[in-house]
């Protein structure tokens, strides 16, 4: 049994945790709203569509889900980097490496293999599958998602009309659009997941 002193040592060695970034006690729920919705409260005009707010938030928590999971890839494209390289001070390198984005590392990552003579883990190198997540992340990253209502038809085989109604992503440079789903981001996440897999499968195999 312990006695008092080892109690106090023990006391003295515990370690509170403290969550500081869960401080948030309210129950609310938070919600995305598109920039008409925002102009109409702004002006005190109660037209919220309730349906696309909760839609839009549905789909860019799964969009952020999909720019998070392409994130990882981050830090091993980093470490692969220190070990083609294999600088003097790793910690000052990694510290600038820090700094980049994640094309930018991948783009490191091919010129030095294509300049160290690495000529098997250069073909097995997975870049087709790496590139595909990165521009996948820009897309989502950089895009801003709206809700397209198209015109009513006749309803095959039956009586009445149908309205499609769909979430484009906008790229806020070209502006062009495209669909974007919840199935299609399931699939972006999974993707990432695989990127990962290879690129750790392949480090795994040829610097390890």
């Amino acid at each position: 049994m312990l006695d008092d002193n080892g109690i106090r040592a023990l006391e003295e060695m515990s370690v509170e945790i403290v969550k500081v970034s869960f401080d948030d006690d309210s129950n609310e729920p938070l919600n995305v709203f598109s920039d008409y919705d925002l102009l109409l409260s702004f002006h005190d005009t109660a037209d919220l569509d309730w349906e696309e707010v909760v839609e839009r938030s549905a789909i860019d928590e799964r969009r952020g889900l999909v720019i998070t999971q392409s994130t990882v890839l981050e830090d091993l494209l980093g470490g692969v980097i220190l070990q083609l390289e294999g600088p003097g001070d790793p910690e000052t390198r990694q510290r600038e490496i820090d700094q980049w984005m994640i094309g930018k590392r991948l783009n490191r990552v091919e010129s030095l293999l294509l300049s160290g003579g690495y000529l098997e883990a250069n073909s097995s190198f997975p870049r087709e599958t790496l590139w595909a997540v990165v521009r996948r992340r820009n897309e989502l990253a950089h895009g801003s998602i709206s809700r397209v209502i198209g015109d009513a038809y006749p309803r095959l085989g039956g009586p009445g009309k149908i309205r499609r109604v769909e979430w484009q992503l906008v790229d806020r440079r070209t502006r062009e659009s495209r669909l974007i789903t919840m199935a299609g981001l399931r699939e972006d996440l999974y993707a990432a997941i695989a990127a990962y897999t290879d690129l750790l499968r392949w480090n795994s195999s040829h610097l390890v």
